[in-house]
């Protein structure tokens, strides 16, 4: 065998090497990685909201940064609202709280719910300190299966009480979660709630 056919075997060796990992291996994901669309942080006057709260000004984002997940959430206009760690997310600020809004895998061989609670809280009862469940039930968003978590935290900074809402996507997941100060929490829920119904999936 001459030193050219051996140079080829090596280098078919390692494009099926490369493709594989890039297919099924750890760099998969990287593959699949989506940028973030500047187009999703340009938010517009949401014509119609939640009538929940007739008095709040809403603005419509439109996420467009992975093409299976479009999605269309309305925030109060006075949030502050920005591009989150990923591409698909959002982090928000308001009076007395903060949250986030992102896009998650459901494992092909687990429910939404089973990864709720076998992953999800699991993993919140060991990372969030003085972790408490206050509700858990069962939602319908915009004809989408649905869960909503509310749990209790006690940190250095005071006691806070989070909101997180799942809610199925034909590709992933999104996850709604707003973190409250505990003394404001009842007062900011119907509002949380508003946003929370508001959201859509646009490509289903």
């Amino acid at each position: 065998m001459n030193k050219k056919v051996i140079l080829i075997f090596i280098l078919t060796i390692i494009a099926l090497i490369v493709l594989t990992l890039f297919s099924f291996g750890p760099l998969a994901n990287r593959r699949k990685a989506a940028k973030i669309n500047p187009a999703s942080l340009e938010p517009v006057k949401a014509q119609t909201a939640d009538k929940g709260n007739a008095s709040t000004s809403w603005n419509l984002y439109r996420n467009r940064d992975m093409r299976e997940n479009y999605y269309g959430i309305q925030l109060p206009q006075e949030w502050n609202v920005g591009a989150g760690k990923r591409a698909g997310s959002y982090d928000v600020n308001f009076f007395g709280g903060k949250g986030t809004i992102v896009l998650i895998d459901v494992p092909d061989n687990s429910t939404l719910e089973l990864f709720i609670l076998s992953q999800q809280e699991p993993q919140l009862k060991i990372t969030i300190p003085g972790y408490s469940r206050i509700d858990y039930k069962k939602l319908s968003i915009q004809g989408n299966e649905a869960y909503q978590l509310t749990y209790q935290s006690k940190t250095d900074n005071g006691n806070f009480e989070t909101l997180k809402t799942y809610i199925a996507g034909a590709d992933q997941a999104i996850v709604l979660t707003f973190i409250v100060n505990q003394a404001s929490f009842n007062q900011a829920l119907p509002l949380l709630n508003s946003v929370v119904r508001n959201f859509r999936w646009e490509n289903q």
